[in-house]
């Protein structure tokens, strides 16, 4: 999924607006060092979103199953799972 398609599944699960829109990876980073992640966190996913942008990510497999053994969980089913953490206050 993208993050496009990841954000409809959150509209349609919690049944309100959720949007994606991207911003640079410069952009991104200052936003982490500004909330006070470290340098070490920064570094791996800003490359993450470097290999995520550049298609490394792209297509599937069945690594969670083959090796752990357990279904993935969908974003579905997190979002349900953690209804709390989506729900205002």
């Amino acid at each position: 999924m993208n993050h496009y398609e990841i954000a409809q599944v959150f509209s349609d699960t919690l049944g309100r607006p959720v949007t994606y829109e991207p911003i640079q990876i410069e952009e991104f980073a200052a936003l982490l060092r500004d909330r006070g992640y470290s340098p070490n966190l920064i570094q791996h996913v800003t490359e993450v979103a470097v290999d995520y942008r550049n298609g490394i990510f792209a297509g599937t497999n069945d690594l969670t199953e083959s090796i752990g053994q357990a279904k993935p969980t969908t974003v579905e089913d997190f979002i349900n799972a953690n209804m709390k953490y989506f729900t205002p206050s």
